[in-house]
C-alpha cells in the first residue's frame, strides 16, 4: 500500500505569481488586435486559458460597450486571400 511519504516527492510546489493590471490590460489589447491569441498567451506566461478570458471580461473595452470580436484563424484568413487571387488568375 502508498504511504502518504511517497507522493510527497511527487508534488511539485507551484508559486502563486499575480500580474499587474497594467499587464493584463496590455495582453487584453493585444489580444483584442489579433496581435496574439488567448491560447499563445496562456502558455507564453504559463496561465490557464480560463484566467486569461476573465483579464478579457474585466479589461476588455469591447466587452464593455457590447461588442462582440469575430475570431478568426489567420490561416483560414490566408487561404482565402489566395483561393481567391488563383479565381482572378
Amino acid at each position: 500500500m502508498a504511504k502518504p511519504q511517497d507522493f510527497s516527492k511527487e508534488v511539485s510546489q507551484r508559486v502563486n505569481r499575480y500580474f499587474s493590471d497594467s499587464f493584463k490590460r496590455k495582453k487584453v489589447r493585444e489580444i483584442e488586435r489579433n496581435l496574439t491569441t488567448v491560447s499563445e498567451v496562456s502558455k507564453e506566461y504559463e496561465v490557464s486559458t480560463t484566467a486569461v478570458y476573465k483579464w478579457l471580461d474585466k479589461y476588455s473595452r469591447n466587452r464593455k460597450r457590447g461588442v462582440k470580436q469575430v475570431v478568426e484563424l489567420m490561416s483560414d484568413t490566408r487561404k482565402i486571400q489566395d483561393l481567391k487571387a488563383k479565381i482572378r488568375e
